[in-house]
């Protein structure tokens, strides 16, 4: 028998609160039991949780505490249990949880940047790619629909070339002044309407064609330097709020690099089959580059935010929501070493990346990367060893900036996929024809013959996506790409539940 808090007709507005968002979380009762299960949908007061189990023994009104999984301590959220069906318990926190609004927030920014990314990384097909985008982007901020309007320079019209949502309006035509696309284009910057009704930009054309009732609109333009390419809009912001400033900054983010995007592929699409591939992974590296710097502006923001209040002393909060907020912080610091590490691989990619090459001591490299190593490893319950032929090393050929992120990279990775108590030695040697090299070994789990050929792919972790561990799958593929660049190899040997080698070589000054 299905027990409600409330009648099943719920209003409009209460269902558009709610987000779809899927991650594993525990309900843990102040009695001791514990139901796991998988998040269907979310909003700031409460989450509806599908358990792997039915729910026995569980009842209306029961207390406990929400958290993800892997279990972590500190990321905790008070809660009652308010609906229960079969396989479905529905939760209300006990006041509105800043805390785990911004926690889903950071969530959904980091999934938004990996899959637009891995969108544009692994497609030439444009047209899929940014059908797929806006798709990510609606859901993101929180919208009804989304579409991306390019303007047609030879028919003097403007065409919905992606949309995302009830009614598809893929191919439809406005006039250079027609609604707020065609104002948005005209004039170049952003536009937010609150409620069409008193816009007087607005268009009724396309509700009028497909029945759809517009309400709010957010709207950026798609500009190449001086150039407006188009538009992309954003309808209906779900729940009780506005469409705001924190969403337009995002949405001109991401109409900044999309339009990067579209611009780079039809200029790869004009030249000759080679030229145009050539040209279409430069459009991709730049798309990266400009997303990485343009997401900056609103990760900041959330990360400020999250400071002044884990930082305000007068504060009610909890001391587990205190921790909560910490760990907001901290994931919000991890996304921004992805952005940064991202922009670093599209410098490689579109030979934007300048190295300076030196005679450098390695062992100086080393002792910078082995203070940040050690620290990672004591957490994580690792010890690393220092080989004594690191104290004879002959002088390198390398970026002395670089060489010590590549060090970092292998010993972070040892560290971080280790056993608890594990132990992680950093060696050297001299190759048989004259180079110097460095390998960094560990006896961890080892990594499987069906994962070894995707280690040096970016954004791969190898089905370590949903551990404890951060990582963004990025530093082996930088590492790779910079030990290349100073005329060096990289390579490695691992068995499983044996351990793992990593080894590069560089070119001895001689």
């Amino acid at each position: 028998m299905e027990q409600n808090y409330s009648n099943e007709n719920h209003d409009r507005q209460r269902r558009w609160e709610r987000l779809e968002y899927q991650t594993g979380m525990a309900l843990l009762l102040e009695d001791g039991r514990r139901f796991e299960g998988v998040t269907l949908d979310v909003s700031l007061t409460g989450v509806l949780l599908k358990t792997e189990n039915p729910p026995e023994g569980l009842i209306i009104g029961d207390l406990g505490e929400l958290h993800i999984i892997p279990t972590d301590e500190n990321l905790r959220f008070p809660c009652k249990v308010v609906r229960i069906t079969d396989t479905k318990v529905g939760l209300n926190f006990h006041d509105k949880q800043s805390s785990f609004g911004m926690f889903v927030t950071h969530d959904m920014m980091l999934d938004l940047l990996t899959s637009i990314n891995n969108a544009f990384s692994a497609s030439l097909d444009l047209e899929s790619t940014i059908e797929t985008s806006v798709t990510h982007i609606k859901d993101y901020l929180q919208s009804e629909a989304a579409s991306l309007f390019l303007w047609d320079e030879e028919n003097k019209t403007i065409v919905c070339g992606a949309c995302a949502g009830p009614v598809d309006i893929t191919g439809i035509t406005l006039e250079p002044n027609e609604g707020v696309v065609g104002w948005v284009i005209q004039q170049g910057i952003p536009h937010i309407v609150h409620d069409v009704m008193g816009d007087s930009y607005f268009s009724r054309k396309v509700d009028e064609k497909t029945g759809f009732r517009t309400e709010s609109i957010l709207c950026a333009p798609l500009r190449i330097k001086d150039k407006i390419i188009g538009a992309l809009e954003v309808i209906n912001k779900r729940g009780s709020g506005l469409y705001a400033g924190h969403d337009r900054i995002v949405l001109t983010a991401l109409a900044s690099a999309t339009a990067m995007a579209i611009h780079n592929a039809r200029q790869a699409d004009a030249q000759a089959e080679r030229d145009a591939a050539i040209k279409a992974n430069k459009a991709k590296s730049e798309f990266l580059s400009s997303m990485s710097h343009e997401l900056r502006t609103p990760l900041n923001a959330i990360i400020g935010y999250s400071q002044m209040l884990a930082g305000n002393q007068k504060s009610n909060m909890s001391q587990s929501e205190r921790g909560a907020l910490g760990n907001i912080v901290k994931g919000g610091e991890h996304l921004l070493s992805l952005v940064n590490e991202v922009l670093d691989l599209a410098r490689i990619e579109s030979d934007q990346l300048e190295l300076e090459i030196t005679e450098v001591s390695p062992a100086e490299a080393i002792e910078g990367a082995m203070i940040m190593a050690n620290n990672m490893a004591e957490k994580n319950q690792v010890t690393i060893h220092e080989d004594p032929s690191l104290k004879s090393m002959p002088k390198v050929w390398a970026d002395e900036k670089r060489l010590s992120q590549i060090v970092l990279n292998l010993l972070s990775n040892a560290v971080k996929y280790n056993h608890d108590n594990g132990n992680v030695t950093i060696a050297s040697a001299l190759t048989s024809d004259g180079m110097l090299r460095l390998s960094v070994t560990d006896n961890g789990p080892g990594i499987s013959k069906e994962k070894q050929e995707r280690l040096f792919q970016p954004f791969s972790r190898l089905g370590m996506e949903k551990s404890a561990n951060e990582g963004t799958g990025i530093g082996l593929t930088i590492s790779k790409k910079l030990v290349e660049m100073m005329d060096g190899r990289i390579g490695f040997e691992s068995q499983a539940e044996k351990g793992t080698i990593f080894w590069f070589d560089l070119p001895v000054v001689l």
